[in-house]
Parts: C-alpha cells; structure tokens; sequence
C-alpha cells in the first residue's frame, strides 16, 4: 500500500470510527433527543443519575459527581486545563464554533500530524538499523 494510501486512511479512519460509534449508541437511546438551534443532538436533556445526558454538557459538576467513577483521582489535574479549554472557547463568542474548530478540527489535525511524524521516524531508525 503506498504511503500516501496509509497517511489518508491514518486521517480519515478516525474520523469513520467515531461516526459509527455515535451512530449506533444513537440506536439504543429511547429518550426524546435534545434540540438546540434547531440541530438535534444524541442525548436527551433528562437530569438522571444513571447516565450522561445533555445537563452534564451544561453542569459537569453533576456529571463528574454522578459519571465519573475512574479519573476521579485526576481531577485536580485534568481541571485546570479543561476549564481553561472551555473558558476560552466561551470567549470567542461563538462556543459551538470554537468547540467545532478546536475538537473536530484543530486538535485531531495536531494528532494525524504527530503519528505520521513518529511512522516516518520509526521508517528511517528502521531503515539505519537494517544498514548497519
């Protein structure tokens, strides 16, 4: 397969799994789904204990008190840097755009850029170790 075959499929099959993974848990969802500018999202907005649901998008307080069982040790790491994240989308003025930017866009660029760095460079230490 040549390399740029690998690079494609490298940008786009992450892409792929997360639309399968959100379209098919969209399937076993009964609640009625939240609208919100006329876009319909997968969750509902129910406050439940049981599962995450568009309140935890607005109160992650709850989220993390009722959701989150394994990073619970984390938090006090993970939070400064999320809120930070999410402040600074808030101030762009347009939320959703940023988030769409930053979380479809930027950051997933950023990580395809990166592994395909690291493929060619673990390439050319294979390459010189097969020289010598």
């Amino acid at each position: 397969m040549p390399k740029t075959t690998q690079k494609l499929l490298l940008l786009i099959f992450p892409f792929l799994i997360m639309i399968l993974i959100n379209e098919s848990v969209r399937l076993t969802i009964n609640e009625k789904p939240y609208k919100v500018k006329g876009v319909t999202a997968i969750n509902s907005k129910l406050i439940t204990k049981t599962k995450c649901s568009w309140h935890c998008y607005i109160d992650t307080g709850y989220c993390k008190h009722y959701h989150v069982k394994t990073l619970t040790h984390y938090f006090d790491y993970i939070d400064p840097i999320y809120f930070k994240i999410i402040r600074s989308m808030h101030s762009t003025g347009n939320y959703q755009l940023a988030n769409v930017i930053f979380l479809v866009l930027l950051l997933p660029l950023l990580m395809f850029f990166l592994w395909v760095k690291i493929i060619d460079l673990q390439s050319q230490i294979n390459s010189l170790k097969s020289k010598s």
